[in-house]
């Protein structure tokens, strides 16, 4: 679409990314006791890897950085939790990709600054060519926009806003229907409400 290019995954190929991580993880060694996962996208993957990992401890941190269409924004904290819980522990921060890394970095920072884990390690899905934060486990680099499951309408959005001046709403409600896979019906319920 455009000259953008895309990684649609569904939930199948996030499972099998995540034991690809978890695999990461067990091969190095490394044998974390709690979690930290970044709210939104890296809650999912960090509570698949508590599974697939057999820690019981996953940890909540909410970190925003995106204010619009590829626009990012400095990373604004919203929800610390306790950062004692994490003392002494061997901590595994989790999100789903890292773009520029700025969100790692600050909830890395976080972590070392709130607590004192006896370890800390990183681990994401995907990382971007141009990340500054390279975490210590990772599946995949690419530069594609990643279309995640849990954020099939933030998406939606988004691509609606960035391509609607560039083509007809009805080739553009047909690529996207092709892309996502859903009805133009739905599709033009789901932008036109976050318009309205």
């Amino acid at each position: 679409m455009g000259t953008e290019k895309f990684l649609m995954l569904e939930w199948e190929d996030i499972v099998r990314e995540v034991e690809d991580l978890a695999e990461k993880v067990k091969g190095s060694g490394f044998n974390p006791d709690a979690l930290v996962g970044i709210l939104r996208g890296g809650l999912f993957v960090a509570n698949l890897l508590s599974d697939v990992l057999d820690v019981e401890d996953v940890v909540p941190m909410g970190i925003r950085s995106y204010v619009g269409v590829k626009e990012r924004g400095a990373p604004i904290v919203y929800h610390k939790p306790g950062m004692e819980v994490l003392n002494g522990r061997r901590v595994l921060l989790v999100d789903d990709v890292s773009d520029e890394g700025k969100t790692l970095q600050v909830a890395t920072s976080l972590i070392s600054g709130s607590s004192n884990p006896a370890v800390m390690r990183s681990a994401v899905l995907h990382i971007k060519p141009w990340t500054k934060f390279v975490p210590d486990y990772y599946v995949l680099k690419t530069s594609h926009w990643i279309l995640y499951p849990w954020s099939r309408y933030e998406s939606l959005r988004n691509l609606w806003k960035q391509m609607s001046g560039l083509m007809p709403e009805d080739l553009l409600l047909d690529k996207l229907s092709e892309l996502v896979g859903m009805d133009r019906d739905r599709i033009r319920a789901i932008v036109l409400a976050a318009t309205a």
